[in-house]
C-alpha cells in the first residue's frame, strides 16, 4: 500500500492543530550550542542546555495564517513580524516558538528553535521578519 497526504490534509492537518496552540516565543542568549537536540520538550529544557539563558520577555505570536500552497506541495504556517525591546549588551543568539500550556517552563512545550541569521545585538531592540515558521510538506 502507498501512502501520500493531499495538500488540503497538510493544510486540515496544520490547520487544526496550530488553531488548538498558544503561541508564543522568546529569546535565548548565551550560544546556540546544544539548541538544536531533538529531545528538547519544554522551554525548561532549553533553558538547561549549557550556556543557555531564556531573555525575560516573551511575545504573542500574531496574525497566525495556515495556507495551503498547492505549486509547492506543502501547508505553510506564518505570522506577524516580531519586536522585541531594547536589552542593552544582550545578544540573541536565536529564537524559540512554544505553547504557553502552564504556568511555568517546565509545563511549556517547545514547538521550533530558530537560529538562522542570528546571533543578533538587542542594544536597539530586535525584530525578526517571519516568513513561513513551519511548512508541512
Amino acid at each position: 500500500m502507498a501512502e501520500s497526504y493531499p495538500n488540503r490534509g497538510k493544510w486540515r492537518i496544520t490547520k487544526s492543530g496550530v488553531d488548538n496552540l498558544t503561541l508564543r516565543v522568546c529569546v535565548f542568549t548565551g550560544t546556540q550550542t546544544g539548541v538544536h537536540t531533538l529531545t528538547l520538550n519544554t522551554v525548561a529544557d532549553l533553558d538547561a542546555v549549557s550556556g543557555v539563558s531564556i531573555h525575560s520577555e516573551r511575545v504573542t505570536l500574531t496574525g497566525v495564517t495556515v495556507t495551503q500552497d498547492d505549486a509547492n506541495n506543502r501547508a505553510s504556517v506564518d505570522c506577524a513580524d516580531l519586536a522585541f525591546a531594547a536589552a542593552p549588551g544582550v545578544v540573541a543568539q536565536g529564537v524559540a516558538i512554544y505553547h504557553e500550556i502552564g504556568a511555568s517552563d517546565a509545563q511549556r512545550e517547545l514547538l521550533s528553535v530558530h537560529t538562522t541569521n542570528f546571533p543578533k545585538p538587542m542594544d536597539g531592540g530586535l525584530s525578526i521578519g517571519v516568513a513561513d515558521f513551519l511548512r508541512q510538506s
